[in-house]
């Protein structure tokens, strides 16, 4: 079964398009009354009723008007609902291949637990990300479902205590959390009552009941190197920080090398509280640029044409006396896994050193969707892989729309969260997310692209292979739009 969601109109425009019609429902009522007090003019005079009589009168008076209000509302209910969908704009991005099923009111409450960091240092990321989630309630339309948002603090210990209270409160399945560690508490405390869907990229949280819904480097390097190898590079270098994402970059970056036969002639770590222009992360590009080898050669060969007095060496010496270095670096492309500020210091650190862009592929992750690389020069035609940028541009749109400013890329991911939840808390299944309809082979959309759940609980991701432009970011091969079969 393929599952997909889209987003309904902007909750914003519901919210006002309902407010409208609860205020024409209310006119409806006071018209009512005043009709009635028309009536009661224009009537002959009659005798004067007794109290019980009066009191009766009321009575009914009141039940009939109670019942036409009632059936006012309902039809104002009726014609926004209509309106709405009359209105609804077709979009370009994710879009919905099976409608949820109705669901009667007698069914049973679906909770669903979100845990995030909302207070402490994380806390801005962790409420941006908790907007994106109620975004994505708000468009199922589902009034079974509940969201139960619960605080981590940004820690293992809170996330430990979060979990074990959203259980207490009757949680079906858990969205979040956003960190490593506190995934791994959650899991610890989770694993085998309910299922975890979780934002983290640290590839060794998944599985025993943990998804994890994060951008992972493993699938984006896989992909980036199968583009360059068909564009005829063979040779690979890597320099990363030393962290959990570094480590499964260099692990990807290792095994996809072997896969596809060629070669990674150079790993190079750095630590990863290196503050901005240390000199350690000086030598280390230095290092990896092998220049004082190459400037070395250098000085040999100018000197060997210095002792030469002809035409053709005094042209050489001109040229030898322009460059920094003598000879390549030996690899074809390099491998950075960093985005940010160290992105931005790195690049041109490499260039100052003689790893020229223009003679190597410049090659990233999914850390470099991010339209202001472009002001780097020495990022400019670099290559990486990651989720469309054009669905990610709708979901920021609309957030900015309904909130007021754009947020973090990551809040997208935990939409797609709510949304996939919210599509399987339709399912008849009394388990309704099980591991079974978790890893539906034939996976999800959202609005960073197709997905699925594998049983070690990485998601398979269609990712584009994107360079970086002048001014913005370009895709050179656009993401696919199905899986092709699992093979068991």
């Amino acid at each position: 079964m393929r599952l997909t969601f889209q987003g309904m109109k902007k909750p914003k425009s519901v919210i006002n398009l309902l407010i409208a019609a609860s205020l024409v429902g209310l006119t409806g009522c006071q018209t009512l009354g005043g009709s009635q007090s028309q009536t009661q003019t224009a009537s002959p005079k009659q005798e004067t009723p007794t109290e019980e009589q009066i009191a009766q009168q009321e009575a009914e008076a009141l039940a009939r008007e109670k019942a036409e209000a009632e059936r006012l509302l309902e039809e104002q209910r009726r014609a926004a609902a209509e309106a709405e969908a009359k209105a609804q704009p077709e979009l370009k991005g994710p879009s919905l291949s099976l409608r949820p099923p109705e669901i009667e009111p007698e069914e049973r409450i679906v909770r669903i637990a979100i845990l995030l960091p909302l207070s402490g240092r994380y806390e801005k990321i962790g409420n941006d990300l908790l907007k994106a989630a109620y975004m994505a309630v708000f468009d199922q339309q589902n009034t079974q479902l509940r969201l139960q948002p619960y605080d981590t603090l940004g820690t293992a210990e809170g996330a430990q205590s979060a979990t074990t209270k959203a259980l207490q409160e009757g949680a079906e399945v858990i969205v979040g959390p956003l960190f490593s560690d506190a995934v791994k508490a959650t899991r610890e405390t989770a694993a085998g009552r309910v299922n975890v869907v979780a934002f983290s990229t640290d590839v060794t949280a998944a599985g025993n009941g943990v998804y994890l819904l994060g951008l992972t480097p493993q699938q984006q390097i896989e992909r980036v190197m199968n583009f360059a190898y068909r564009q005829g590079l063979s040779k690979f270098a890597v320099i990363a920080p030393e962290t959990p994402y570094g480590d499964t970059a260099v692990a990807s970056l290792m095994g996809t090398t072997k896969r596809l036969g060629v070669f990674l002639t150079d790993i190079t770590r750095y630590p990863a509280n290196l503050q901005p222009g240390s000199e350690e992360l000086q030598e280390i590009a230095k290092d990896i640029a092998n220049y004082e080898q190459r400037a070395w050669q250098l000085k040999q060969a100018i000197k060997k044409v210095e002792a030469r007095d002809d035409k053709d060496s005094k042209a050489e010496l001109a040229r030898l006396k322009k460059l920094d270095t003598l000879g390549d670096v030996n690899f074809e492309a390099l491998i950075i896994p960093e985005g940010g500020q160290r992105v931005r210091e790195l690049a041109p650190l490499l260039s100052f050193y003689d790893i020229d862009p223009r003679k190597v592929k410049f090659i990233g992750t999914g850390l470099w969707a991010d339209a202001s690389l472009a002001s780097e020069p020495a990022l400019v035609g670099g290559w990486f892989a990651a989720p469309s940028p054009e669905p990610s541009r709708q979901f920021l749109a609309r957030f900015e729309s309904t909130y007021g400013y754009v947020p973090p890329r990551i809040s997208s991911l935990a939409y797609d969260a709510l949304a996939l939840t919210g599509l399987l808390a339709t399912s008849a299944d009394e388990d309704k997310f099980s591991k079974e309809l978790l890893e539906d082979p034939d996976g999800f959309a959202g609005y960073n692209g197709i997905f699925r759940f594998l049983p070690s609980g990485l998601a398979e991701r269609g990712l584009a292979v994107i360079t970086v432009g002048q001014q913005d970011l370009e895709v050179l091969e656009p993401a696919p739009t199905s899986f092709t079969p699992l093979i068991n």
